[in-house]
This record gives C-alpha cells, structure tokens and sequence, in this order.
C-alpha cells in the first residue's frame, strides 16, 4: 500500500488488491477456535471437487453425437497425435482446455498442496492413496512445468522424511536428479518448453519451438529491475516500467497484454525495492523458523507449503491475483498459528 501510495499512480483497484493480505490475518487474530484438521480436509475435498468437475466437463466436450452414434474425441485438432495435443493444448483433457475453473499453474499449486497435505496428514483421509493418485493425474493433466516440478519436489519430500538411514536419503536425492533428467528428455510438454528456451536465448525459433514468453518476461523484468531495483518504482508503474523494456526487446504480447514479470522475487524487487524483496524473505524465513521449532504432520505439511512457495514464486506472480493472495495469506497465517501438534 505504501509503494502503490509512494508511486504516485493512486488507484482504488491496487489498494484494495494489496490490502486484502491485510484481511485474513486481521480475521485469524480475531478468531481464538480454529479447527486445522476440518479446514485442510475441506480444502482437499474442494481441490478434489474441482478436479472431477474439470474432467466431466472434459469428458462432456469430447463426447459427440454423430450419424454412427456416439464417439469419444478429445482431440482439437485431428491432424495432431495425443503427446502434441498436450504440447500445443489440443486436448480437452489437458492444458487450459482442461483447467476450466483455474489459470493452470494456480490449478496445479492447490492441488500440490492437497497432495502434501493428504501424504502427511496423522489421521489419514478415507480413500487416501486414490485421492492422492486423482489428485497427482490432476496436476499431470494441467500440464504446467511449475506442476510437474511440484509433484518431483513433494514426492520427494516425502520419501525423506520416512527414511532415517542418511544413504537412502542420498539415494533419494539421486533419484530427485535422474527423474528431473528424464521428464526433461521424455515428457513432451516439458521436453518441448526446454527446447523452445534454448531457441529463445539464441534467437532461433521456430513453429515448433515458439519463443517463450515467460523467458522474454523475465528477460525484460531483469532490465527494469537493473535500473530500478534499488527503491523500485511504486505499484502503480510498475507495469509501464516493464512495458517499456517489454518494448525494447521486441516482445510485443508483453506490451499487448500487459503482461507481469511471472516472477514474484522480480515483480517485487521492481515495486517495492530492496526494503519490499528483504520483507518477503524475511515473512518466508520466519515460516521456516516456526516450521523448525515444530513436530509431527503440522512441520512436514508447512515445510511443503513453504516449499512451494519458493519454487512457485520463480514462475508466477502469486502475489498479484487474488487466487494467489487468498492462498499465500490464509494458508500462512494457519500454519503460523496452529496448535502445536495435530494429532
């Protein structure tokens, strides 16, 4: 609020988008009978929820009615295999065409944290494993890299904590790599975006491997804050800063769409400063030293929370929608103020 006052671009909708991380913990500190248990059971059972409404609604738009009665086709385009319906979102039952109540990469982050919370919860949800296994297809079916780095990271986390012998864990880790290297070489989606990277940082795309925008996103957000980055430039410029270097490296649907830094340690270096990147940090450190001083479910389910912050904030702008305000605020004011066990 302050960086959107200081900016001197005053504008009701941004105070009143920053001001709501203000609400829910307002709420929390008025509120003294909080139930952790019910509220992550409501939680994955409406990420749950939300997931099979996404698939009948998939299954009801590749169900259609011809002359030789009725056929199942999820495919867009007829003239593209299954993998490059993934890729190039031709598939109803992938991409955006499939996440219809969510943006994807927000889609796949909620339900990667019902997945951790299902994985770590002491009193185990009815139907565990095949809410974790619908859940996990879910965020595969997003087909958001940032998803697919939350599912290695989780699953991970999760086969550290239930070993103690310290050259599994090592194992663990190897493991870590060797999955990360194969998605990387055999799932298309990714394959793909990495390829369309590498074109994009030589400046040799293609139809097949089209520039990404995420890359010239951070390549222009990078610029801004190389010359801003010190004190930033308030929230109400922030956008017409990054349009304006958006413009100079020639990535017109970032001018056009006035698109973000897709980076919220960026987005927030550029708004708000050095002073507004050491308070986030400091909010993230001072989540990971509770966590520390925590044991059972309630420390693993906020260490999954935490870590998927940190890796979510590299590719999205959490903190500029409300959907990533909601979760960024209530869920970190919940596990800040749990009892101290969950059992």
């Amino acid at each position: 609020m302050v960086s959107t006052i200081a900016s001197g671009e005053l504008d009701f909708k941004w105070v009143e988008h920053k001001a709501s991380l203000l609400f829910i913990p307002l709420l929390f500190s008025s509120t003294h009978k909080i139930d952790p248990q019910k509220i992550f059971k409501s939680f994955v059972y409406g990420c749950l929820l939300a997931y099979l409404i996404c698939f009948f609604l998939a299954l009801k738009s590749s169900l259609h009615i011809t002359e030789l009665g009725i056929q199942f086709n999820p495919l867009l385009n007829p003239n593209r295999g299954f993998f490059e319906s993934m890729v190039y979102e031709g598939n109803y039952f992938f991409g955006g065409h499939f996440s219809q109540l969510q943006q994807i990469s927000y889609f796949a982050l909620y339900l990667s944290f019902a997945i951790g919370i299902v994985l770590f919860y002491s009193k185990p949800l009815k139907v565990r494993w095949p809410i974790v296994a619908a859940l996990t297809l879910g965020v595969v079916q997003t087909a958001s890299l940032a998803g697919v780095v939350n599912l290695i990271m989780i699953y991970s986390f999760y086969l550290w904590s239930l070993l103690k012998d310290r050259k599994l864990q090592v194992l663990v880790i190897i493991g870590f790599a060797a999955f990360i290297a194969l998605s990387a070489k055999y799932h298309p989606r990714i394959n793909t975006t990495l390829k369309g990277t590498y074109k994009t940082l030589i400046n040799d795309n293609s139809a097949q491997y089209p520039k990404q925008p995420r890359l010239l996103a951070w390549k222009g957000a990078t610029r801004a804050v190389a010359q801003n980055g010190a004190f930033g430039v308030g929230l109400g410029n922030a956008q017409k800063e990054l349009n304006k270097h958006y413009d100079y490296i020639g990535f017109e649907r970032g001018v056009n769409e006035n698109l973000n830094a897709h980076n919220q340690y960026l987005q927030t270096l550029l708004e708000c400063g050095i002073i507004g990147l050491t308070l986030l940090l400091m909010i993230m450190y001072k989540v990971f030293r509770t966590l520390k001083k925590r044991i059972g479910p309630e420390k693993q389910i906020g260490m999954v929370f935490l870590l998927l912050l940190t890796v979510n904030f590299l590719f999205e702008n959490l903190l500029n929608r409300y959907i990533g305000i909601s979760f960024f605020s209530f869920f970190l004011c919940l596990i800040l103020t749990m009892n101290e066990d969950l059992n």
